[in-house]
């Protein structure tokens, strides 16, 4: 008696982008407080984020109030295709009937995970790409420098 598989997919990409959306700028700052010093020995380079509020404020000095949704068209992306796939994988599983065998449960949401996961690992490196670029004076790691051209990652 649940919804069927299409819809488990919609509702978990929906629900994951709605997520995404509010939970970007976080996103933003962890990559660039983890970034920073990224293969360099400790106190041998610039720190220009310094916690989580400081790091929001520096973003929005580089980057503009704009700056905190860094990445979110590759967040969303991400997280409709990982949430999505695992809803409807785990559907799936749930309508062949594994989810009523010992263990089942766990291996239908593990088996569902990892496909998300899998299908999503794209998108995730691209967003983390979006999220480290900023301007030179406060970049952290390796700045590659992804631009949208009609529609494509480059």
């Amino acid at each position: 008696g649940g919804v069927p598989p299409a819809t488990d997919l919609v509702l978990g990409a929906t629900a994951g982008c709605l997520a995404c959306v509010l939970t970007n700028p976080l996103e933003v700052v962890k990559t660039r407080l983890q970034l920073q010093g990224e293969l360099q020995p400790p106190g041998t380079y610039p720190r220009p984020y310094r916690g989580v509020l400081r790091a929001l404020g520096a973003v929005c000095r580089a980057d503009g109030l704009r700056g905190l949704q860094k990445g979110l068209a590759a967040s969303l992306l991400y997280q409709g295709l990982m949430n999505g796939v695992r809803f409807y994988c785990y559907s799936h599983a749930e309508d062949a009937g594994w989810t009523r065998y010992p263990g089942g449960t766990v291996a239908a949401g593990a088996i569902a995970g990892a496909v998300g996961a899998f299908v999503g690992s794209p998108a995730y490196l691209v967003k983390t790409h979006l999220q480290a670029q900023t301007l030179s004076s406060v970049a952290v790691g390796h700045q590659h420098n992804h631009e949208v051209r009609d529609g494509v990652w480059e």
